[in-house]
């Protein structure tokens, strides 16, 4: 079980788990169509955490107990409930793994265990006492090949990785410590490499030599893989190339996909060798411009040599053509010099409108983090009226970042002076004020895609320090697998409760009890359902004056848990329609066409390139498209995803919401990739029209960073006005580590009004708190604007204080705010636009905020706009403000 000390069971079993992956590159690609009804048998399933529990649950069956019991007991799959029962399928219709590990298995026989994404799995064939009636559709969909989705081939090593920590004999209570955690993340992957590099050594060749020649070339394979996670180029070519001499010798089948991954391998050194992680610049904005080659061409020549061997094999492959492209665009000869066959034109990537250019200034401005796959969170921290940049690292032992902002357009980071020094590790991180005591508190998640580890509850100690509450708040443990949490206050008790969202494992729902401490009410809630989430979110969807939440999940249906005013919760997304897609991701509640109901987006997650492509190729799609469900107001949702233009497939990953135009309707902007150095597939920023639809605008703006988007936020860095763009960039391996982006916003020239709400009764970050701007603008007549209090999607954290834009020539009539824990309303008239207030529940008054505007970078900046105001920043309310 999880938790207990993992032994290591030897060379074999370890080079047995390293090869699955290597397997998986080849038999993944295969393009499964439809099967006959005819070929349907009926499955049930188990799947557990680890290569070791699937061994011992496989031996238990083997001696006869029985599979459904074992399966209610044991498995982490949602088929539990119903003894493992998975429905009737086609073997061609699984997943590789699983058709692989099917062969030969007839009625009432049971297969060898399989390593799946979501874990480890064990089928069994129905006999004549098979379940009569069908199983929910869903139940299928982890287990599914998807139709001809084609996924991108594992170049990265990180499985391998994974493989060798999960087999690591580890101390009681590891996954407490995040110190410890970063040992042994060390140690097992330097045990793997020496193990592998044993088994391939000169003194083993006899050996070798008696193996399945395929054994040996996944042993190549898998040493390349530890090499490349380690960013130790060099002998991971050299592996890759001895994979490659086995395969052309003895292994035909494996020669396309071999030369795909060599292909991929030498584009990913090439731009280790011409600095494209460290310093970026242009260099992998897409699509990449000729003045921007790389000046040392051998590698990406190489690249280009095994994309055109495995397309002469294989010449409609779309990943390939796509990756062919993107190596000419590094020697700056494309398009001009690439195959006419091959040739993706230029026309494919522009923008149908200009956005004006948006220039990164990370660098300039001191945001100068080198990371791995992580968060961000941009809030006021100090209460100085500036907003901070933290980030945080899937780096087992990298650590959080906390940039204190100057003042001047430049930050500091003082990661050691906020005591964050030992916070290492945390895919994710959000913001709240959990103790009311003014001072904004972060909350990192570990264990994302990995082992269960502890979650870390930073309070701030209103000094420019942290202090870790974790284990004394009730929230370390159990160690789970987690990215995604939301604060919210779900009995209106003035108190922040969190909702933490787990990878097969049972989410947790955790009271505040108002002392510093949080009880978890998980089983009371009836929210502690088990699925592999990856994303949640919080919104009063039906305006009943109570929070409600919805989880995004990779594997089958999502949730939507309607609150049911006593600390329980409904799951209502069937009847709501918001079930899908199949498989989600990111996901958040905003009011998109501003008619004062939230509106629910949620992303559809696919690793795979190819069908990324097709969305620039305007190819129809295999993949589930993003998802946009309209709020219609009577407790329900209608799918518009088409009618909008979303109907889209990027593979995102991080994402978050902004308006980047001031036009006062929220924008998006995705951070794609997957692990494998294959996903170069560019970040996508959506502009909302009016809240009619979508345009992607990326090429226009310069945002289509090339590499792992992952924590997004939008916040106006600089105090002109416009939201800027903080992208967390890296990947999930060492070598895929890259530099973070600050986006700055060109300006559009239109009207805002930002506001800093404060709680007194209700919680005092006012997350839930609901905003109404009733504004007039020239010849356009009068709209409302909505938004509601919280740090936006759900990987990536944007200020809680709420930027609004206005539109052109605004001037504002009204703005209504709405206190969920005191029920009350304030209204304030005809105040200025083009300023920051703060303004105090019960108030009858609003206060202006003192905010001079800067260049980012350090140069000192002048916008007639923002006119410093009096030190004192107080302003009375206009008459006709009311409570």
């Amino acid at each position: 079980m999880i938790g207990r000390p993992v032994k290591v069971r030897g060379l074999a079993l370890l080079l047995s788990l390293i090869a699955a992956n290597c397997s998986s590159l080849f038999s993944q690609n295969s393009q499964v169509g439809p099967a006959a009804p005819s070929d349907q048998v009926s499955l049930s399933v188990i799947v557990v955490r680890t290569p070791e529990e699937g061994q011992e649950i496989l031996e238990r069956l083997r001696k006869g107990e029985n599979f459904a019991q074992l399966a209610r007991e044991n498995s982490i799959d949602p088929t539990a409930e119903a003894g493992g029962y998975l429905g009737k399928f086609s073997p061609s219709a699984l997943r590789s793994e699983l058709r692989d590990a099917l062969r030969g298995v007839g009625p009432g026989q049971i297969s060898p265990v399989a390593h799946i994404p979501s874990g480890y799995a064990i089928l069994k064939v129905a006999d004549d006492d098979r379940p009569k009636t069908e199983a929910p559709s869903d139940r299928s969909l982890p287990f599914a090949a998807t139709g001809t989705v084609k996924f991108s081939p594992d170049v990265s090593g990180l499985v391998e990785a994974e493989a060798a920590l999960s087999q690591f004999s580890k101390p009681e209570d590891w996954n407490q410590s995040p110190r410890t955690i970063c040992d042994m993340r060390k140690q097992s992957l330097a045990k793997a490499t020496a193990s592998v590099q044993a088994f391939l050594a000169p003194a083993n060749e006899k050996a070798i030599q008696g193996r399945d020649p395929f054994d040996v070339m996944q042993a190549h394979y898998a040493l390349a893989q530890l090499y490349a996670y380690q960013a130790e180029m060099e002998p991971a070519v050299e592996q890759y190339q001895e994979a490659y001499r086995v395969a052309l010798a003895e292994v035909p089948a494996g020669v396309p996909m071999m030369e795909e991954a060599l292909g991929v391998i030498y584009l990913h050194k090439s731009e280790m060798e011409n600095e494209v992680y460290h310093a970026p610049g242009r260099k992998c904005i897409f699509p990449m411009r000729p003045g921007d080659a790389f000046l040392k061409t051998s590698d990406s020549q190489n690249a280009v040599k095994y994309f055109l061997k495995y397309l002469d094999r294989k010449p409609e492959e779309i990943e390939v053509k796509w990756l062919l492209n993107l190596a000419y665009m590094t020697l700056g000869e494309y398009p001009a010099q690439v195959p006419a066959k091959y040739l993706i034109p230029p026309s494919t990537f522009e923008s149908r409108e200009d956005v004006g250019r948006f220039v990164d200034v990370a660098a300039q401005a001191g945001l100068d983090s080198f990371s791995m796959a992580g968060g961000v969170i941009v809030d006021d921290f100090e209460n100085n009226g500036r907003f901070d940049v933290v980030t945080s690292s899937f780096d087992s032992c990298g650590s959080m970042h906390f940039f204190h902002n100057n003042g001047d357009g430049t930050f500091t980071d003082q990661m050691k002076k906020a005591g964050l020094s030992d916070q290492v590790g945390g895919l994710n991180i959000l913001q709240a004020d959990y103790n009311n005591d003014g001072c904004t508190d972060i909350l990192v998640l570990r264990g994302g895609w990995e082992l269960p580890q502890r979650k870390s509850l930073l309070r701030n100690n209103c000094n420019g320090t942290f202090t870790d509450v974790t284990k004394a708040s009730g929230l370390a443990d159990p160690a789970t697998s987690t990215q995604s949490a939301v604060w919210a206050d779900i009995n209106n008790d003035g108190l922040l409760d969190l909702m933490v969202v787990n990878e097969n494992s049972p989410a947790q729902l955790f009271l505040n009890k108002g002392d510093g401490t949080f009880e978890d009410i998980s089983v009371q809630s009836h929210i502690n359902r088990t699925a592999f989430s990856k994303g949640v979110t919080a919104a009063d969807y039906d305006n009943d004056g109570y929070v409600d939440f919805y989880v995004s999940n990779l594997s089958g249906p999502n949730f939507l848990y309607h609150n049911n005013h006593d600390n329980t919760f409904t799951e209502v997304a069937a009847e709501a329609g918001v079930a899908g897609p199949a498989r989600g991701f990111a996901t958040w509640f905003f009011d998109y066409d501003n008619d004062g109901y939230p509106d629910l987006f949620v992303t559809s997650y696919f690793v795979s390139l190819e069908e990324s492509a097709k969305t620039y190729l305007g190819i129809p799609h295999n993949a589930t498209t993003l998802k946009l469900f309209r709020n219609m107001g009577d407790g329900t949702f209608r799918d518009v995803t088409v009618e909008v233009g979303l109907d889209k497939v990027f593979m995102p990953m991080g994402a978050n919401f902004g308006d980047i135009d001031n036009d006062g309707f929220l924008d998006i902007y995705l951070g794609t990739g997957n692990p494998s150095y294959a996903s170069l597939i560019p970040n996508v920023l959506l502009r909302n029209h009016d809240g009619k639809y979508f345009v992607d605008v990326t090429t226009s703006s310069g945002t289509g960073e090339l590499h792992k988007g992952h924590g997004i936020a939008f916040a106006d860095l600089d105090n002109q006005g416009d939201e800027d763009i903080v992208a967390e960039v890296g990947g999930a391996t060492p070598s895929d580590s890259h530099a973070l982006r600050v986006f700055q916003n060109p300006g559009h020239g239109n009207d805002w009004i930002s506001l800093k709400l404060v709680g007194v009764k209700s919680n005092r970050g006012a997350i839930g708190s609901r905003i109404k701007v009733t504004a007039e603008n020239e010849g356009s007549g009068t709209r409302s604007i909505y938004r509601t209090v919280g740090s936006g999607g759900s990987f990536g954290a944007s200020p809680l204080e709420q930027h609004i834009g206005l539109g052109k020539s605004a001037r504002i009539l009204e703005i209504e705010i709405w206190w969920p824990a005191s029920n009350t309303h304030q209204t304030f008239s005809d105040v200025g636009k083009n300023q920051f207030l703060e303004i105090k529940e019960f108030a009858s008054s609003y206060s202006k905020r003192n905010r001079t505007p800067y260049q980012l970078g350090g140069a000192n900046t002048k916008t007639a706009a923002l006119t410093p105001q009096s030190s004192d920043g107080q302003m009375a309310a206009h008459s006709g403000a009311r409570n």
